[in-house]
């Protein structure tokens, strides 16, 4: 599937961004993590880049 068909698809994606305890991170509809480190994590989601 391409970028631009992924895209597409994000008009109807749903996505989740769940933090537990401050240990553990849940993000749905993440295509690539772009960067990290211990301070940032930088990722590509159906939707557009994010920063977390």
């Amino acid at each position: 599937m391409t970028l631009e068909e992924r895209r597409n698809m994000s008009q109807t994606a749903i996505q989740n961004l769940i933090l537990e305890n401050r240990e553990k991170l849940s993000i749905s509809g993440v295509l690539d993590v772009l960067s990290f480190d211990d301070q940032i994590v930088m990722v590509e989601t159906e939707l557009r880049p994010f920063n977390c």
